[in-house]
């Protein structure tokens, strides 16, 4: 086994040293003392971060109210990172899950999202899976919910990385460093775990620690409509990299989020833009599941972890974004145990999503409006 590379060592230290920096001038900035502002400027601009090795600006612009004549930008040089890939490994140590109880029943609020006899056509694409799987539609501008098969809490694993980014984007009313913007992008589109930690690491210092970051994101959740999950704070288990992604977010509480975030209830229109801009860019090798079911246009994002006796695999996303047409989706799949269980589990999301190409309603609606 090889040694610890020093020289990355140091370099992750001197990005902790950075955001905290950046952290800190926000919240000067928020508290409206302009004479240490500029001094937490100057020691930003001119912190230690000339490294060897390769280089990139980094441009803070600090829109938060200042007097007009005073307009603050600081710019900065930090190293670029070098992010390893996401997921959890094959081979990594299974989680212990909740029981879970089945149910088939249909359960519908609202408006025809599916085509008539869907619930029919579902029993039948259930029967020819490899193991249970749930689903849940909500229209985004009107339409109600609809929900079919196994909707017990399951974890979120990597679905949780978009209530993260959307938590910072608040948090921060959208003022995000370059640094920040790679590492959403590489969060997002590539489910980066290393990427998403940092980006919860300064959401933590802007809400002051764990239990505030975790609490924050759970507002989040309750002005979506979810009036009952609660984001995970415990150290993760082994197979786990995030206590965020433990969070237990049935398939019919996790459409509320995805259908809340697409309706603009979340973020104003150009940070919800951003956000949904990034799902609609998941990398090939992820686009498994909604990605592969031949909608016109999708934004998605999945996750998966080891669980008690095999794989959990998960999607959630907005078929259609940005249209009257717009519709929220959630899928959770159990497959069986064994070395193949995660293949099994992308296989059982995309014949799901393929089954929702077919039935699903893509027509306008309106009136919904945001939980109140």
């Amino acid at each position: 086994m090889s040694g610890p590379n020093f020289v990355e060592l140091e370099r992750r230290a001197e990005r902790r040293r950075e955001r905290r920096e950046q952290v800190r001038l926000r919240r000067l900035v928020a508290s409206g003392s302009v004479a240490v502002i500029i001094v937490a400027a100057v020691v930003l601009a001119t912190g230690a971060f000339a490294s060897s090795a390769g280089l990139k600006v980094v441009q803070v612009v600090l829109t938060n109210p200042l007097p007009a004549q005073l307009p603050v930008q600081v710019t900065i040089k930090v190293p670029a990172r070098q992010a390893p890939s996401g997921g959890a490994s094959a081979g990594s140590s299974p989680v212990v899950s909740a029981p879970r109880k089945r149910t088939s029943t249909p359960r519908a609020n609202g408006g025809a999202l599916l085509k008539p006899g869907a619930a029919a056509s579902f029993a039948v694409l259930q029967r020819g899976l490899a193991g249970p799987v749930g689903v849940a539609v909500a229209g985004v501008q009107g339409g109600g919910e609809f929900v079919l098969g196994d909707d017990e809490p399951a974890h979120g694993w990597s679905t949780t990385k978009v209530p993260v980014l959307v938590g910072l984007l608040k948090a921060t009313h959208g003022a995000l460093s370059a640094t920040e913007r790679q590492e959403a992008q590489l969060a997002i589109t590539e489910s980066d775990n290393q990427s998403i930690i940092d980006l919860f690491d300064d959401l933590e210092q802007l809400e002051g620690g764990l239990d505030g970051a975790s609490s924050y994101v759970t507002s989040l959740f309750r002005e979506s409509g979810d009036d009952s999950t609660i984001v995970a704070t415990a150290p993760p288990p082994p197979g786990a990299v995030t206590t965020f992604g433990q969070t237990e977010w049935p398939p019919s509480e996790a459409v509320k989020f995805y259908r809340a975030l697409a309706a603009g209830c979340l973020l104003p229109a150009a940070r919800t833009d951003y956000v949904l801009g990034l799902m609609e860019h998941i990398v090939s090798y992820e686009s498994w599941g909604l990605g592969s079911a031949g909608f016109h246009s999708v934004a998605f994002k999945g996750g998966w972890g080891p669980e008690s006796g095999g794989y959990l695999v998960r999607q959630s996303g907005i078929v259609a974004p940005s249209t009257p047409d717009a519709v929220a989706v959630a899928i959770v799949a159990h497959p069986p145990e064994g070395a193949d269980s995660f293949t099994v589990g992308t296989q059982m999301v995309t014949e799901t999503a393929q089954w929702l190409a077919r039935e699903l309603v893509l027509a306008p609606r309106s009136g919904a409006g945001c939980p109140s």
